[in-house]
């Protein structure tokens, strides 16, 4: 956890509480079922002089954005701004860290205590699903002719979308391989030289996470990704391996682009 500002929200704490108590609201809970959940989730922390503020701070003017604001919620966050609770850590940065603060703490209050906004109703976000499966391969074609495979380790699956995690190939060839030498083919795991290409440190990838957030973003096949006929075996780890970029279709076609373009 981390606050990078003094605004409520410039804290990673304060955005997991409101993204957290969105999401239960999105997702048809009830107030006070999202307000119990939210609260036994960080029940460890309600007591500590520094984070406890916060979850209530961000607890309460989440349900005031949308015109939630529970009464026992509200007076207890007023309650930590008149008491001047969490300023510590801020004072320690020394008085203009601090004033800052208590100028965003000044506006929660007028917040918390003016007139609240309507009830509003929040809708689940479009959800995208991938017709991709692990054990596929994409072919890429890059504007040498050149073609890059890329291959579905497996696909994350959550409450946004289902998002491919593809694993490069070590293989920058002139055509489509074979099935059989699909198989033989290997992840690009020396990440200083994908593709027999040696790449500068910022660009050291070849593990990716692909979504489509949004309705109007091409998928993959507009990219010109082309999958290919059955599938390659699993491979060892493919479960737990981590993205070193987390990206879209157009940003994964320009890296590939870019790969291709230092050969």
């Amino acid at each position: 956890m981390g606050a990078w500002g003094p605004a409520l929200f410039s804290d990673d704490l304060a955005c997991d509480v409101r993204d957290g108590y969105r999401e239960l609201i999105e997702d048809g809970t009830t107030d006070e079922d999202a307000q119990r959940h939210v609260l036994d989730s960080y029940a460890e922390v309600l007591d500590d002089p520094d984070e406890g503020p916060v979850v209530w701070l961000a607890l309460a003017v989440a349900q005031s954005k949308i015109g939630r604001l529970d009464t026992t919620v509200r007076d207890r966050a007023l309650g930590i701004i008149e008491r001047g609770e969490g300023l510590s850590r801020w004072a320690e940065e020394g008085a203009k860290a601090l004033a800052g603060r208590q100028a965003v703490l000044q506006k929660v209050q007028v917040r918390l205590t003016g007139p609240q906004p309507e009830r509003k109703r929040l809708r689940r976000p479009w959800r995208h699903v991938t017709d991709l499966t692990p054990g596929t391969v994409l072919a890429y074609r890059v504007l040498s002719g050149k073609v890059v495979l890329l291959r579905v380790a497996r696909i994350d699956d959550d409450r946004t979308g289902c998002a491919p995690v593809l694993s490069l190939m070590n293989r920058l060839g002139d055509g489509i391989p074979s099935r059989q030498e699909l198989d033989g083919i290997t992840n690009a795991v020396d990440r200083s030289c994908p593709l027999g290409i040696p790449v500068d440190a910022a660009m050291k990838m070849t593990v990716f996470r692909v979504a489509v957030r949004r309705r109007k973003d091409p998928d993959y096949r507009a990219l010109g990704f082309e999958p290919l006929t059955g599938l390659v075996r699993s491979r060892p780890q493919d479960e737990v391996l981590d993205p070193e970029a987390y990206t879209h279709w157009e940003g994964l076609a320009e890296t590939m682009q870019w790969f291709a373009g230092c050969r």
